[in-house]
């Protein structure tokens, strides 16, 4: 639902917002954010269901699970702050898509079966699906964030019920994940570090870089939004303007872009497959180019009167 920027229950009438001309610039990169993460993700999405050699290991399962999050977070996340920016107004709904999103793409990838990989993303939604819909039900609530052009839960009301969710989702939905992962890649690393077999540490090293840059791309992402949110849900929330609310936000969904660009570059399963699609839709158009085009009558339909044919013979 859009209703007019100058109408948030946490704006007061007589507060100046920022300028339609810079809210338009936020709107038409979000729209960018947007077009990309959704033909990137929407394709490799495409090649992984198209092709089933890539659904045999369960990396690959994780990888199609966190590249499907993203395609359905830039195709119906993003455009929706995009729209609200680019026409100066905000709306409501945002929030409880932002969180759900979050929270899909924080899966770890272990060594485990393809049916387990499965399991374990399905219990990842259903988790995600769970802190999102605690504030519909009443524990806080949401409300507009920023300038109004995005919603999420509401950081600065210091009830009971607000601060002990704010203080829940921190622990269990950022701080604890990320010692996962740092925990995590430090027993890689070390794990590496200890096997000496060339056959094996090319392939761990690749891997553990991949996973590097993802895990380096979603705190870079997603940091500058959750120390924002700390200091407007502990601190003090007006030494911020509404802009610094918002900023981090539509920053925190360029993670959407980044995902895909990186299983791309890294993934040599999934390149290889990108290209042997590409070239054979490009055989298969131009064999159909190159077919001869014959007629299907047996003889030639041009019919000369037999008069002219004899006196052509007499001649």
């Amino acid at each position: 639902m859009i209703v007019s920027m100058s109408l948030p229950n946490n704006i007061s009438s007589s507060e100046q917002l920022e300028p339609c001309y810079i809210l338009k610039l936020l709107g038409y990169y979000l729209l960018f954010i947007w077009l990309i993460g959704t033909i990137l993700n929407g394709y490799l999405s495409y090649t992984f269901i198209r092709y089933k050699n890539l659904r045999q290991s369960s990396t690959n399962i994780f990888i199609f699970g966190l590249i499907l999050t993203d395609f359905c977070g830039a195709l119906c996340v993003t455009p929706l702050p995009a729209v609200a920016l680019v026409e100066c107004r905000c709306f409501i709904l945002d929030g409880y898509l932002l969180i759900y999103t979050v929270l899909t793409r924080m899966s770890t990838t272990p060594v485990i079966s393809v049916k387990h990989a499965y399991i374990s993303i399905l219990c990842v939604y259903l988790l995600a699906l769970f802190w999102s819909l605690l504030p519909i039900i009443g524990w806080s609530n949401y409300d507009y964030e920023g300038v109004g052009a995005s919603c999420s839960v509401k950081w600065e009301e210091r009830s009971l019920n607000v601060t002990s969710y704010n203080i829940t989702i921190f622990i269990f939905v950022y701080l604890i994940p990320v010692i996962i992962i740092i925990i995590m890649n430090l027993k890689s690393f070390r794990v590496i570090r200890e096997r000496r077999h060339r056959s094996r540490i090319n392939f761990n090293e690749s891997y553990c870089q991949r996973q590097y840059l993802i895990e380096c791309g979603f705190l870079l992402a997603w940091s500058p939004y959750a120390i924002i949110s700390i200091i407007r849900a502990f601190i003090y929330d007006k030494y911020f303007p509404p802009i610094l609310g918002t900023i981090p936000a539509l920053f925190a969904k360029t993670s959407v872009v980044w995902n895909p660009l990186v299983y791309v570059v890294r993934n040599g399963n999934i390149y290889y497959n990108l290209r042997y699609s590409r070239s054979y839709h490009i055989k298969e158009r131009d064999k159909i180019s190159d077919t001869p085009r014959h007629s299907t009558q047996p003889i030639s339909t041009v019919q000369l009167p037999l008069t002219s044919i004899s006196s052509s013979r007499d001649s």
